[in-house]
């Protein structure tokens, strides 16, 4: 059975670490030591199948919506369907909307996550989206996919938007119209 536990009451610190680190690239992720200073909105799960570290979970949590802003399965769990039931085990905690961003598809890895999360039921949201960089406060690094449960309309795409760029990233050159 898959179960999450917060990463300040595991065991499993260092796996965490490790697999952040190894599953995305510095400019896609914060410093693993800036995460303890983040407000009580964000969350650093670890999800364990039997006991076993298989992965790992980081969310926000809004009052509009959820925002999943790393999901990563360790290599030697991968392609036995986990990462699925991982995901569905947290959306089942999460009625409302859900959000997140992936690669926009350029890569075999990047069309298999977004067939991943369509798979899973995310949609893929037609308006353009930049992440800002995690370590350049003012400079907008990638851009990705926002997916969410239900597509969000204009306004309410901007309204994450907002959200995201002030409260996860603290992009500093964002200016909302």
């Amino acid at each position: 059975m898959i179960e999450f536990e917060p990463l300040s009451e595991s065991r499993h610190h260092h796996f965490a670490k490790e697999l952040l680190e190894s599953a995305f690239p510095e400019e896609e992720r914060p410093p693993f030591s800036s995460l303890e200073d983040r407000d009580e909105r964000f969350h650093f799960l670890v999800a364990t199948f039997d006991d076993e570290p298989l992965g790992i979970l980081t969310y926000w949590v809004f009052e509009e919506f959820a925002f999943i802003e790393h999901f990563a399965i360790d290599k030697e769990f991968r392609n036995r369907g986990l990462g699925k039931a991982t995901m569905l085990s947290f959306l089942s905690q999460y009625p409302d909307q859900v959000v997140l961003e992936t690669e926009i598809p350029s890569t075999e890895q990047a069309d298999h996550r977004l067939e991943f999360y369509t798979d899973l039921g995310f949609t893929r949201n037609p308006q353009e989206y930049w992440q800002p960089s995690y370590h350049k406060k003012d400079k907008l690094s990638l851009q990705m996919i926002v997916m969410s449960k239900y597509e969000l309309d204009d306004g309410e795409f901007d309204e994450m938007r907002d959200i995201l760029y002030r409260e996860v990233y603290h992009y500093k050159a964002y200016k909302k119209n």
